[in-house]
């Protein structure tokens, strides 16, 4: 703040009347404050705010001054009462606080407040202030800074036209009335620079969507990221510069047109500006004006806020956008969207290279991709079932037969036969084949999380149940839903189940509305349903309901045609995943597969083919050797029928004793085949009398009767 020794006087020449009332400042400010409430831009409020200070006030001209984005300038906003000429100048100059020496920089360097009674005569003003305008020729000005708290973000000055005296009173009365002023352009500018974020995003959203749609390599992309650019950055100047790094050319766009030339012509146009200085530190790089001994020029004379993004795709192209604008700079945020823009545009281009590498890459794979389609479909045959066995092919009659029928199916068979792929067949040819098929395996979810899968549930209708979930029953509508493991759901919702079936709509848990079904109901199970009905732990009137037609899936035993088929078959399908040119079996690896019961029945001849086709690394077919320990033990059957063969010849000759020889034999045939059983049951008399088809407690007889002939 100015001392009354620091002020030139001439008390002949100054007024001595107090002109700041404290009543008409408040009253000024609450005017003000009250702009808050209405939609206003930044500009809008100060001119409201600089019409108080002069024609409120009482003051006959005013400027207000702004900090930009870099607080290394001061730009004019808005002036009152300046003649064209002295506006033109002001506002073409932004003032530079490192600089420029005069009463402005001053107050925004200092923070403190600048009265000048007589500037005709007062050596505190400087060139620069007489440049600017003529005002300084007579009478009085004032300026004082725009702070929040420490942090000057402006200045605002004032003149009288006659030469007057300014009270220590008046200079602290109007320093807190511009301290007031500070704190309602600094919310005001939050307000607007909150809605600018947001329209800029909004740009940027649009944008980045409009750019990630377009999978061609055109000029698409490039229009969407200029005319976005330029409205993110409110430029009036754009200029998109891209380098062929292969082609050794350039393509640049103006905005309006798209030029292509040679790089040597397109490197001396952006050989010393901002464009080259970006593209060479691979860095956002902003310029406001061309300083002394400046290494860079602007791009366009006249437009000195510059700022240039690198813009780089793959390893084929490079370059930059390039903004210009004649006044204000770029602040932080739009700076960093313009940069998420760019590389955004960056990745889009890097899609579209992809995308058209691809395409040019399916086309060439057309042929071949046909040629498998076509191998594949005669190999597989019926939808993906491998089969050429009678029951396999009488199989596949029925599927055909009773697809087009909505009625209930009963799918049996052992575990690993196949039954989910039957189910997918019958959904695929049938006319509910574009609607979805939906698949439950019974087993696997818990009864009362079951019911609430299949039926749903309303909101509230138990602890956890927050809002409404849609039932796997509706959610199949219009399709089929396969229920895998039917004998496992709980008798409690066979009842609900069954009612279900016989209604045709069901209630989801804790709802009172019935919910028409169209489903198909395919059923499967590897467990003996009619017994289950006879022991009490399968309803029998639900088991009538869903065997309306049922399928019985042979086990892979029962159709060994089948079995050197889907081993070949399982055989390729592993040499395309592993990398291998394994060609086939060994006879007597056929021989010992084709003999082996099977337990596991398709899946565990895939199982076991892969286990094999991992470990085998020496020659091209696939020998009984490479095969598991338990599979070659079923050849010491074939052993045994031969070793008979040859006792016979020997005894005939000399006669025998038919009753003991038999016993014998035979006590030896059961040693046998309960040994090679149990062998290859890991020692499990469960499994190993399962495998024979007797109980275990008649393998357990048989094994004590053998032993007391032994002995």
């Amino acid at each position: 703040m100015s001392q009354p020794s620091q002020i030139t006087e001439d008390r002949s020449r100054i007024s001595s009347i107090l002109l700041l009332d404290k009543d008409k400042l408040l009253q000024s400010i609450f005017r003000l404050s009250s702009l808050l409430t209405t939609p206003s831009n930044v500009n809008e409020i100060l001119v409201k705010i600089l019409d108080e200070v002069v024609d409120s006030i009482g003051f006959d001209r005013g400027i207000i001054r702004l900090f930009d984005a870099s607080r290394q300038n001061l730009e004019a906003k808005v002036v009152k009462n300046y003649s064209p000429e002295e506006e033109r100048k002001v506002f073409a100059v932004a003032l530079n606080i490192h600089e420029h020496d005069c009463i402005v920089t001053k107050v925004a360097k200092s923070g403190q407040p600048i009265a000048v009674e007589v500037t005709a005569t007062d050596p505190r003003i400087t060139k620069t202030d007489r440049m600017l305008t003529k005002i300084y020729d007579r009478g009085s000005y004032f300026c004082a800074p725009l702070k929040i708290g420490d942090e000057v973000i402006g200045i605002i000055a004032a003149w009288f036209k006659e030469e007057t005296k300014f009270f220590p009173e008046e200079i602290s009365l109007f320093v807190t009335y511009a301290n007031t002023l500070s704190i309602i352009i600094h919310n005001v500018r939050l307000l607007e620079a909150n809605a600018e974020k947001i329209r800029q995003l909004t740009i940027l959203q649009d944008a980045v969507s409009e750019m990630n749609a377009s999978h061609v390599l055109d000029n698409h992309i490039l229009e969407i990221l200029v005319k976005s650019a330029l409205r993110i950055a409110r430029s009036e100047k754009v200029l998109v510069y891209f380098l062929d790094i292969e082609k050794n050319r350039c393509l640049v766009n103006d905005g309006g047109k798209v030029f292509i030339d040679d790089r040597r012509t397109c490197e001396e146009r952006i050989g010393q500006t901002i464009i080259r200085e970006a593209i060479d530190t691979n860095t956002v790089t902003a310029r406001q004006g061309s300083p002394a001994g400046a290494a860079t020029r602007p791009v366009f004379s006249g437009y000195p806020s510059e700022i240039a993004l690198p813009l780089k795709v793959k390893e084929k192209f490079k370059g930059a956008l390039y903004l210009a604008k004649k006044s204000g700079g770029y602040s932080t945020d739009q700076i960093h969207v313009l940069d998420i823009l760019v590389k955004n545009a960056s990745t889009s281009y890097d899609n579209a290279i992809m995308h058209s590498m691809l395409s040019l890459e399916a086309k060439s794979l057309k042929t071949e991709v046909e040629k498998l389609k076509e191998r594949e479909d005669i190999l597989l045959g019926f939808h993906n079932i491998l089969g050429k066995s009678k029951k396999m092919l009488s199989l596949f009659h029925v599927i055909e037969e009773v697809a087009g029928h909505n009625t209930n199916i009963l799918i049996q068979g052992e575990s690993g036969t196949g039954k989910e792929l039957i189910a997918r067949a019958i959904h695929r040819q049938s006319n509910r084949n574009t609607k979805r098929f939906v698949d439950v395996n019974c087993a696997a979810i818990p009864g009362t999380l079951l019911e609430s899968e299949l039926f749903g549930y309303e909101a509230g209708a138990f602890t956890d149940a927050r809002k409404r979930k849609i039932g796997l029953l509706e959610h199949a509508s219009g399709g089929t839903i396969l229920l895998d493991e039917i004998g496992d759901m709980s008798i409690h919702l066979q009842a609900k189940f069954l009612r279900m079936l016989e209604d045709g709509h069901i209630r989801r848990l804790g709802g009172n509305d019935n919910i028409p079904i169209d489903v198909r109901f395919i059923f499967s199970t590897n467990r003996e349903l009619s017994r289950m009905v006879a022991e009490g732990s399968f309803r029998e009137d639900l088991y009538y309901q869903i065997s309306v037609v049922p399928i019985l899936i042979p086990p892979l035993r029962e159709r060994t045609e089948d079995l050197m088929l889907l081993a070949r078959y399982y055989v390729e399908e592993f040499n395309r995943k592993f990398k291998k040119k394994v060609t086939g079996f060994t006879e007597d690896a056929e021989r010992i597969l084709t003999a082996y019961p099977w337990p596991g029945n398709v899946r565990e001849l895939k199982n076991i083919i892969e286990r094999i086709m991992i470990l085998h690394n020496d020659g091209f077919r696939i020998t009984c050797d490479n095969l598991p320990a338990e599979m070659r033990i079923t050849t010491n059957q074939e052993k045994l029928r031969l070793q008979i063969d040859n006792i016979l010849p020997q005894l005939s000759s000399e006669g025998i004793d038919f009753t003991r020889v038999t016993e014998k034999i035979t006590n030896d045939i059961k040693r046998k085949i309960i040994e090679n059983t149990l062998a290859a049951s890991r020692g499990n008399k469960t499994e190993a009398a399962r495998r024979l088809g007797i109980s275990r407690y008649k393998l357990i007889r048989e094994q004590k009767k053998i032993n007391n002939d032994i002995k």
